[in-house]
């Protein structure tokens, strides 16, 4: 069927996704900003917050690469540089990457997806990168506690986390980053609809004049 055929990445694309990473761990550190601000709650839906930001990058990528491995790659990019920044953590990059897969199932498999199915990408994207905590804190919680304390984290900032990210909250939290990185797609999509629509247009003319 049109369109159901899953197309290899090519060179331009791995560069496409890491330029667009780049542009995504920005929107990252604006999110922290937010997060400073929200406390502890906003340490636990940090990845909502991201994704209510940085919407339009994951739409431009859909439209712009729209192959399957793009949130993955993109995802694992993102992984390497947290590590690198002094904080992976084994679980949180097997949720992440489950997330990532997942997104690439749904909106990764067609060209051009719904803007629904990208929303639903996302969502699943980032709460991969929150179930870094909260699976944690559901089976495994004192030695996450131990290792995180064992890396600096003070025993009351380590308990307030784990307050926003286990039981009720935990489920709480999850939908929350799962919501708003729903709607940051629609908002990225408003935002870059007129691009969108005149990139269409122009390749359909390019096509045109190919054919005459």
């Amino acid at each position: 069927m049109k369109g159901s055929k899953i197309k290899k990445l090519k060179i331009k694309d791995f560069v496409m996704i890491a330029l667009l990473t780049a542009l995504y761990m920005l929107f990252y550190m604006v999110a922290s900003l937010f997060v400073f601000v929200l406390g502890d709650f906003g340490h636990a839906i940090s990845p909502g917050i991201c994704g209510l930001l940085s919407g339009a990058v994951l739409v431009f990528m859909t439209r712009k690469v729209g192959k399957f491995g793009q949130f993955t790659i993109m995802q694992a990019i993102c992984m390497v540089i947290f590590s690198i920044m002094g904080a992976g953590y084994l679980p949180w990059f097997i949720t992440s990457m489950v997330g990532a897969i997942l997104a690439d199932i749904i909106a990764s498999t067609t060209d051009k997806p719904a803007t629904w199915k990208v929303g639903i990408a996302s969502g699943l994207f980032h709460v991969g990168q929150a179930f870094g905590t909260i699976i944690p804190c559901l089976f495994f919680l004192e030695s996450y506690r131990e290792e995180w304390i064992s890396r600096g984290q003070t025993e009351e900032a380590m308990d307030a986390m784990i307050k926003y990210t286990s039981g009720a909250m935990g489920i709480v939290s999850t939908i929350i980053v799962f919501t708003l990185s729903f709607i940051g797609v629609y908002i990225g999509y408003a935002i870059l609809k007129k691009h969108l629509e005149n990139s269409e247009a122009s390749k359909v003319e390019k096509e045109a004049e190919a054919i005459s």
